[in-house]
């Protein structure tokens, strides 16, 4: 689409909205804004110049012009025009830029140029009140209870060496050496672990290698490297040399009334206060968890029902925020990390870019569906959350309510709320008569 219209003061300014929420401004000044600036450059240029038969600063400008050319007058006249130039021009189109535009210099004299600027997104959002999905029922089973009293009685274990070949959930100490082609691929020693059936250690069927050595006793194995270990050692084959050096077996302790006092003696009393707990605990991660999917679900349902158009910009810092996240900010330890998996930064960016461009759908849906809903949190309602927030750090809270009351800190605790407000009534649409319309239509 395009605009053209002169605005307060010599310029015209030429507006065109292009896809992926860009806007492209062509700007053109006139000649007399062109000559003010020139000027303003040769009052900044002359005091640094010398020139023979001129006391310092004192040189008229057509000398200046004639000995740094007209050019150089040019270039730093523009480097003051143009931004004070595209700022008019943005304060005047009302662009609400993102990130700073692409600059191309069309013409000089008369000035004119075009800037690239990418926008806030537009959201479009669907029918939402449309949205059904019901909510999927948790129940803790006897298998999750199990693994977790079993978690618990390992805790209070007895572990002592046998004389005997190994077994699953024996304690091992082990050197592990081995080499791809030649080359060195793992050199541990002294390592401690439990020898536990399906995991991974290191390479699939490794563990299993262990079962029957002895204390003192060791092997050498051949293992393919798996196809999502570094290229340079992939697909290939190890030789991998195991030395055990101990073995020792877990003794759990009976599930009785002794291990629930062990657990904590002024919480529970019987094993039956502990087992009350474990399931209580248990329901309430389960309920989480599914709260945590459920709240996706329907998120993901608006993204989509919505149209969105992006700018480019707001991905790749999506995609940096989750590479900080995963990876942290050492650009040593990253580079590293990309050498030892033999990626390129845009081969490993590209890995990221769809859960960042999930991450960014759904941040866009939830605030523009905050703004059509009116969701609002009020300055209480601010203040409520950063009591819950402070009341666990006991004397550290006063400490960080500073940091917490900054305008900055504020804001993420009022942004945090308008979501969880917002999620409220998306979650609450979403379960409202859930899967009556459809088991109707099916009967």
């Amino acid at each position: 689409m395009l605009e053209s219209r002169r605005h307060g003061g010599p310029v015209k300014v030429t507006l065109e909205r292009l896809p992926e929420s860009r806007v492209q401004l062509e700007i053109e000044v006139e000649p007399d804004r062109l000559e003010r600036s020139l000027d303003a450059a040769y009052k900044r240029l002359v005091p640094t110049l010398r020139i023979p038969g001129f006391r310092p600063g004192k040189a008229p400008r057509r000398i200046v012009e004639q000995m740094v050319g007209r050019d150089r007058l040019l270039s730093e006249a523009l480097d003051a025009l143009v931004p004070a130039v595209y700022t008019e021009a943005l304060e005047s189109e009302e662009v609400d830029p993102v990130d700073q535009p692409e600059l191309e210099i069309l013409e000089t004299e008369p000035v004119r140029f075009k800037a690239t600027v990418p926008v806030r997104p537009t959201v479009t959002l669907g029918d939402y009140e449309s949205i059904r999905i019901a909510p999927e029922p948790v129940e803790v089973t006897d298998e999750m209870f199990d693994e977790q009293m079993e978690m618990i009685r390992r805790r209070f274990a007895t572990i002592a060496p046998v004389e005997r070949g190994a077994e699953w959930d024996d304690i091992l100490t082990a050197d592990i050496q081995g080499t791809v082609e030649g080359a060195p691929f793992v050199q541990d020693e002294d390592v401690e672990f439990p020898l536990r059936e399906g995991q991974r250690l290191l390479l699939p069927d490794l563990a299993e290698q262990f079962l029957g050595m002895e204390a003192e006793s060791e092997k050498t194995v051949e293992l393919p490297v798996p196809d999502d270990f570094p290229e340079q050692v992939a697909n290939k084959t190890a030789s991998i040399t195991l030395t055990v050096k101990a073995v020792k077996e877990e003794e759990l302790p009976d599930e009785d009334d002794d291990l629930a006092q062990q657990v904590n003696p002024e919480e529970f009393e019987t094993i039956d206060d502990l087992h009350e707990r474990v399931r209580h605990d248990l329901q309430e991660t389960l309920q989480r968890q599914a709260d945590e999917a459920y709240r996706l679900k329907v998120v993901d349902e608006l993204v989509g029902l919505s149209e969105i158009e992006y700018p480019q910009v707001l991905l790749d810092r999506e995609i940096d925020e989750l590479i900080r996240e995963s990876h942290g900010s050492d650009v040593r330890a990253y580079q590293a990390h990309l050498a030892q998996i033999g990626k390129t930064t845009d081969e490993f960016r590209e890995m990221y870019r769809e859960p960042a461009q999930e991450r960014l759908f759904r941040s866009l849906v939830l605030g523009e569906l905050t703004s059509v809903e009116g969701v609002e949190v009020t300055d209480a309602e601010v203040d409520e959350q950063l009591e819950k927030m402070l009341e666990p750090l006991g004397e550290q809270a006063e400490s960080m309510r500073t940091m917490f009351e900054s305008d900055r800190g504020s804001a993420s605790i009022r942004n945090t709320l308008l979501t969880d407000k917002t999620l409220a009534r998306l979650q609450e649409i979403a379960a409202s008569e859930s899967a009556e319309p459809e088991e109707e239509e099916a009967e």
